[in-house]
């Protein structure tokens, strides 16, 4: 739906805003333009990148208890403490092996976060403004361990989306709100490939400590 209303508006800017001859070899115009979304992620974790793909589930075959507190949000952007907790929620309802459980007593694992940057960037530009921008987002995390009152890992996830700029300054305010929600549910599937994966780590390292005793 987001698509289509963007195109919409583009097709319309095109036919309202008078455009200067194009210069040769520019065949770039409002008329040519394709709204896209694209999602850029870079994971920072000890120097490593971090890939994750579909289906993403429990490989240990047991549940996982999670305690997600709210996220606290460092920066000036309103809403991102929200958006982001409720995004790891949803990424957590959505993986077998996983339940939300909304206290330290009954968790395995209480995730807590500081988000410490947004910020908009420039990314294109036409022969009048703006034409692409990049919203990104830096989350520290912290997973605990409530039975031992004690850290397990603590990692930086960077996540971005670019959006298209056009003459409507409401629909741009409108495009951007979407690429914060694509890039805060795209952070919490990386989160959530990355709590699985050192789960399952954790559980291969237990169970050879064990066989030894």
């Amino acid at each position: 739906m987001l698509k289509e209303h963007v195109l919409s508006f583009f097709n319309k800017a095109a036919n309202t805003i008078p455009l200067k001859p194009s210069k040769p070899g520019n065949q770039l115009g409002p008329k040519t333009l394709i709204i896209k979304f694209s999602i850029i992620f870079l994971f920072i974790a000890s120097g490593c990148g971090y890939h994750l793909g579909h289906g993403v589930k429990n490989p240990t075959g047991s549940t996982l208890y999670i305690d997600v507190p709210m996220f606290q949000n460092k920066t000036t952007e309103p809403k991102l403490g929200f958006l982001v907790t409720q995004s790891i929620k949803d990424a957590m309802l959505k993986t077998p092996g996983i339940q939300i459980v909304n206290d330290a007593e009954n968790a395995d694992i209480v995730l807590r976060g500081n988000i410490i940057r947004y910020r908009t960037r420039t990314t294109a530009f036409d022969q009048r403004a703006a034409t692409e921008e990049d919203v990104e987002l830096s989350i520290v995390i912290q997973a605990e361990d409530p039975s031992k009152n004690e850290p397990l890992w603590r990692e930086t996830i960077k996540a971005s989306a670019a959006f298209y700029l056009g003459p409507d300054l409401t629909l741009n305010r409108s495009v951007q709100d979407r690429a914060i929600e694509e890039a805060t549910a795209s952070f919490a599937t990386i989160l959530v490939g990355q709590l699985l994966d050192r789960h399952e780590a954790q559980q291969h390292h237990d169970k050879k400590n064990n066989a030894k005793k």
